[in-house]
């Protein structure tokens, strides 16, 4: 297997640090890195459909959910913060991708939900983005995929416990 450039990041903390095991930042190093091509890649594909990866993200919520749900439930799904969600609603509500309902059994709050013309973008862009994510896998064998599964459910069940913690 051929080194990336965390191989290299880590030879240069083994010598200038050697008393600091650099393989745990090895593997938050390529996740990070990981995570930031997935976010520039799908960004650009989802170019094609007018919609950026914050606004894909809630809709596919819905889009999946098949039901209209509450901002709340959106934030704490994207892990973000109230703010940032308000921020992704509007955008996709002034695209005319979602739109708020009255809370059939809270008419103080709200319920969004996907218009047909959301319908219409999420769709396609969900179609797209497996094929183009399945594409990145293609290199790994099924019982490889099974172990980065395995590991990574493992490592973000360890994660979300001291984040629930802290």
């Amino acid at each position: 297997m051929m080194d990336d450039w965390v191989d290299e990041v880590q030879a240069q903390w083994r010598r200038s640090r050697p008393e600091v095991d650099p393989e745990p930042a090895g593997v938050f190093l390529r996740v990070l890195r990981v995570a930031r091509l997935v976010e520039r890649l799908t960004g650009e594909a989802l170019e094609e459909f007018g919609v950026d990866r914050a606004g894909f993200e809630v809709l596919s919520v819905l889009a999946r959910t098949d039901t209209p749900v509450s901002p709340t439930r959106i934030a704490t799904e994207l892990q973000l913060t109230g703010a940032g969600t308000t921020k992704r609603l509007r955008q996709v509500e002034a695209a005319g991708l979602v739109r708020r309902r009255p809370n059939a059994q809270d008419g103080r709050s709200v319920d969004i939900e996907l218009t047909e013309q959301g319908q219409a973008v999420i769709a396609p862009a969900i179609d797209s983005i497996h094929t183009l994510e399945a594409s990145w896998l293609d290199d790994l064998s099924a019982p490889d995929r099974d172990a980065l599964v395995s590991g990574l459910r493992t490592v973000l069940g360890a994660l979300t416990r001291a984040a629930e913690s802290s």
